[in-house]
């Protein structure tokens, strides 16, 4: 279901219940404080969490573009402006950096949305302190979430965690400090959901629609917030209470991409941002790197990712042609899994890996689930160290989560490996590289200096 129909549709519900009293319908993009604040009705909520929904799918593709660039997963030829390829190809970042809005500024209006609805459902009497807690566990978890991206972002630059007074926000809070917050509001939400009840009062297009089943999400962002934490016995914890399924097969592919999806829809809903439809002439396309294929293993057949094109494009700021593109989405509709079962299994294979007394035997074992899922034969290694499996566990997630919101630049960020031994910069600097200088995180918003200068 498309989420303008959704609202559409509690509209024409508010309207016909409220007979000769219409009451005002918030938008749920841009709720107005003084409508929702004071006793917002049920019908009022249900709005803000679609709106907050809606508002979620903001971050994906700045991160699975731009964040993907940095690590040379794809290649943006995208002939509006040649920034594109000379700053996201580049060595350094400024402040304010060329289209990087996506993943710093929309995802701080999912949580103001989040902010919203939370003191919504604090400050209303038309809902159980069951239902509120529904609310208020989908809304936190949410909320969390979206902080991700731009911490994410500004990585040793830190972020701001308390901005639910716009005009006195709270300070900006180092990257660890920010991880234990967002780890912190994930565990209260968990609460919540756990005394939500078997049902929410409210409907969900992403799936997991109840409260236990919304749980096993928050368990499963809890399980990556942990790893990104170094906390790897926590990340083992929270994936035992998510939905990690290790039972899967070649004949059953299928239960990689359970998980949570951002749902999209036609005009004048937002369409799925990552499809391009195959092989069309066109001068606007991301382009898969020339490496992902280079790197291939015979028989993955994760290769399926990959259209090759007889249609090249060209695109003067970088020096190769674009000859594969994604190949994954059917339709411009198609739905986005932001987290799913295969990162998952990964999570755990590097848990177990890099936790205090590694389990070997369980990290192949997980790893082993998506080598043989896509057709490689099993990883072995009789003398295994932490540093050969994490090598292992990061090219399977390269092609396990190729283009999905910036894993691959995270990664190598994150366990000390983003250099030219990872990232394959000859295509577009040069054999040898004339610089192996990497992006390693965005510059801080000039609004964000200014703003702690003179306040």
């Amino acid at each position: 279901m498309k989420i303008k129909v959704i609202i559409l549709s509690i509209s024409l519900v508010i309207l016909t219940q409220t007979a000769c009293e219409i009451e005002p319908v918030v938008d749920p993009d841009n709720p107005t404080l003084a409508g929702v604040l004071t006793n917002a009705s049920k019908a009022q909520l249900r709005v803000l969490v679609t709106g907050l929904e809606a508002r979620s799918r903001g971050y994906f593709e700045n991160a699975t573009e731009m964040f993907g660039s940095f690590a040379r997963e794809v290649a943006p030829f995208f002939a509006s402006d040649p920034r594109f390829g000379n700053d996201w190809y580049g060595t350094t970042t400024y402040p304010d950096f060329f289209a990087s809005n996506g993943t710093y500024l929309t995802p701080y209006l999912a949580v103001k949305q989040a902010n919203i609805l939370i003191q919504s459902v604090n400050n209303t009497s038309a809902v159980t302190a069951t239902e509120a807690a529904g609310y208020i566990g989908f809304a936190k978890t949410m909320k969390a979430y979206q902080l991700l991206w731009p911490l994410m972002q500004q990585y040793q630059n830190g972020i701001r965690i308390d901005v639910e007074q716009t005009l006195n926000p709270g300070p900006i809070v180092d990257y660890n400090t920010a991880l234990a917050a967002i780890r912190s509001l994930l565990d209260e939400a968990k609460t919540d959901l756990q005394a939500a009840g078997s049902s929410f009062d409210f409907s969900l297009t992403m799936g997991f629609s109840s409260p236990a089943e919304f749980l096993k999400v928050n368990r499963a962002i809890a399980a990556r917030v942990a790893l990104y934490a170094e906390d790897f016995a926590g990340a083992l914890t929270a994936l035992n209470e998510s939905f990690i399924d290790l039972s899967v097969t070649p004949g059953t592919s299928d239960k990689m991409f359970i998980g949570p999806v951002h749902v999209y829809g036609n005009n004048p809903d937002v369409e799925n941002p990552l499809f391009y439809t195959r092989n069309t002439p066109t001068n606007t396309i991301l382009i898969v790197h020339p490496a992902m294929i280079d790197d291939l293993l015979p028989g993955d057949t994760r290769a399926s990712k990959f259209y090759q094109r007889t249609n090249l494009v060209t695109y003067g700021p970088i020096p190769f042609p674009g000859e594969y593109q994604d190949n994954r989405w059917d339709s411009n509709t198609d739905p986005i899994p932001f987290i799913r079962n295969e990162e998952l299994i990964l999570i755990k294979a590097e848990a177990e890996a890099r936790k205090a007394a590694p389990d070997f035997a369980a990290a192949f074992a997980a790893i082993n689930v998506v080598r043989n899922t896509w057709g490689l034969t099993d990883y072995t290694d009789g003398t295994p160290t932490v540093d050969e499996t994490i090598e292992e566990i990061l090219f399977q997630r390269r092609y396990s989560l190729w283009a999905e919101a910036g894993h691959r630049w995270i990664d190598l960020r994150r366990t000390g490996r983003l250099d030219a031994a990872h990232v394959d910069l000859t295509y577009d600097r040069g054999d040898p590289p004339s610089s192996t200088q990497l992006i390693t995180q965005v510059a801080r918003r000039a609004s964000e200096t200014n703003w702690d200068e003179n306040n």
